[in-house]
């Protein structure tokens, strides 16, 4: 017989159902990668964001939280992409917070 499935496995797996049933729905994806990063599964949270800029190009917290799992993945180029991209929508959408926290990982990225 099969371990039932830890809490951890249990949420993932209910966001990603989500996503499978609806895939056109970006709050379930952008959700269910925001999870993935919580629990360590950056690359899979990587795709997601990913697929959520697609739809939304202007979506500025999916692409901090990208260009945050790709510094952890030591993918710097990428990063500084997804960081001069949440740069320019922070500005564009008056978010000091984020064009802050995003301008200062750029620097420190440039910096290593």
């Amino acid at each position: 017989m099969s371990e039932p499935p830890n809490s951890e496995t249990a949420e993932i797996n209910e966001l990603r159902q989500k996503v499978l049933s609806f895939p056109n729905n970006s709050f379930f994806r952008f959700s269910y990668a925001q999870l993935l990063a919580k629990k360590n599964h950056a690359e899979e949270a990587i795709q997601q964001l990913s697929l959520c800029l697609k739809v939304r190009d202007d979506w500025m917290m999916a692409a901090l939280l990208k260009a945050k799992l790709e510094i952890s993945l030591e993918r710097n180029e990428d990063a500084e992409l997804s960081l001069i991209k949440t740069i320019e929508l922070a500005k564009a959408q008056d978010h000091q917070d984020p064009l802050d926290e995003a301008s200062d990982l750029l620097e420190l990225l440039k910096g290593s």
